[in-house]
């Protein structure tokens, strides 16, 4: 169970845990958030995390300041308190309190709430998954950069995704790719991967990235290119990543089946080359 959480400076009960009404994260979505994965204790990626987490908190102007050292230690005794061996993180930053108006007051100060979970994820052994998506329009705002908790589009294209029996949906705008609900799309033809560029179209992942370093240390053909809904059922594999899916393969798209229903080589070593990171 998830027994402590961390509200601004203080570790209390989960179940006590509340925040005002008037949060500017409840009223308007003014808030960013990281989920860090956690695996036998151990943070994974945080630096890539507290890298884009400052990117997030930088192009809202929400003023709050942290070091690593800081947060790591908050994340540490939560996962020690909680018995978390397997789970995640999560930290939400919210501009903070104000009396409801939509322009917001340079003074606030900044709401911080943490809390773990525990979970089960899929990793590259002999119980290694692939899992069905579904496509869906792209309905969300223009700057999908910053890692704001504004994400009713992706609840909706989820809640289609959950009523189809599929793990999620990839998002299409103009014909084009450009990601999962909560996670990177990839694809690879003829032995070569491709994912979206990043920019504003999409979130720059934090185990997109970290992937990406290990392509090119596998010496792989990668490009980041944009591709087309037609590419993308054409391909020989599809995965997503994300920081509570890692690398998963994607063996089915609406009705269509992917590598005939069987995860692909190239997905598969990624998989395993991302845990042997760590």
């Amino acid at each position: 169970m998830k027994s402590v959480a961390f509200i601004n400076s203080k570790f209390i009960k989960f179940n006590e845990a509340k925040i005002h009404i008037e949060d500017r994260g409840l009223q308007f979505a003014d808030s960013v958030y990281e989920v860090i994965a956690v695996v036998n204790k151990s943070l994974l990626d945080l630096r890539f995390h507290l890298k884009r987490l400052r990117y997030s908190l930088k192009e809202l102007e929400i003023k709050y300041k942290f070091t690593e050292n800081q947060l790591s230690k908050i994340f540490k005794k939560l996962i020690e308190k909680n018995s978390v061996i397997n789970g995640i993180v999560y930290l939400q930053i919210t501009r903070g309190v104000q009396s409801r108006e939509h322009a917001y007051k340079n003074n606030l100060i900044p709401t911080v709430i943490i809390y773990t979970k525990k979970k089960k994820f899929n990793l590259p052994n002999k119980n290694f998954k692939g899992v069905k998506v579904i496509t869906h329009e792209d309905y969300r705002w223009a700057r999908k950069d910053i890692k704001t908790t504004n994400l009713l589009p992706n609840i909706l294209a989820e809640y289609k995704a959950y009523k189809k029996k599929a793990y999620s949906a990839i998002l299409i705008k103009n014909n084009k790719i450009t990601e999962g609900v909560h996670s990177n799309i990839w694809i690879v033809k003829n032995n070569t991967i491709k994912t979206h560029p990043s920019n504003t179209e999409i979130l720059k992942g934090v185990t997109r990235s970290a992937l990406i370093l290990i392509i090119k240390k596998l010496n792989l053909k990668f490009f980041e290119n944009s591709f087309t809904k037609n590419q993308l059922f054409d391909a020989d594999e599809v995965f997503l990543t994300s920081s509570g899916s890692f690398v998963t393969p994607i063996i089915k798209i609406d009705s269509q089946l992917i590598n005939n229903g069987k995860i692909g080589k190239v997905t598969f070593l990624l998989a395993k080359s991302y845990f042997k990171a760590f």
